[in-house]
């Protein structure tokens, strides 16, 4: 389930559902994305509802629109390797992404959060031209870094930790 910003909703072409009706869906495989422009290209900014995991995907397009879902779930992978997450994890993350249902936000605290997550993504692309800029670097340092709205919780210790306490 993802909570898509109006600005998001914009963009897409999908019927975004009641979130309601989704009440029961684990916050784990909840996340909240919104839009952002950073060297006049969109980005996409997911959140996830219990961890604050974060992925950002730099200068999307149309066509990428139209196919969001397979390149949210495409993207989630390649983060969940690039921050060396268990395959058990990551398997069961990605199944569960199998069915992207979008709805309405429903948390002014992760908005908040996204916002925090905003000014640290300029501060890595400032003064940087948009061919320049790491994707890769930048993802690492949003999920290993804490920011003001989690306080002391680093993004990707509260995502293994989640799946610790599970076992």
């Amino acid at each position: 389930m993802v909570g898509a910003t109006k600005k998001l909703q914009n963009e897409i072409s999908k019927p975004i559902a009641d979130v309601e009706d989704y009440q029961d869906v684990p916050e784990i495989y909840q996340w909240h994305a919104n839009i952002i422009t950073i060297n006049r290209r969109k980005c996409l900014v997911l959140m996830n509802n219990q961890t604050g995991l974060n992925l950002t995907l730099f200068g999307l397009r149309k066509q990428q629109f139209k196919n969001l879902d397979d390149v949210i779930k495409g993207s989630l992978n390649q983060l969940f390797q690039v921050l060396e997450v268990e395959q058990s994890v990551r398997d069961q993350m990605l199944e569960a992404a199998d069915e992207i249902v979008y709805t309405k936000t429903k948390s002014r605290r992760l908005l908040g959060m996204m916002n925090d997550l905003k000014l640290m993504i300029e501060s890595h692309t400032k003064g940087r031209e948009y061919e320049d800029i790491d994707a890769v670097h930048v993802n690492k340092e949003n999920n290993n870094n804490p920011y003001s709205a989690l306080e002391h919780h680093f993004p990707h210790k509260e995502f293994v930790k989640y799946f610790e306490d599970e076992k």
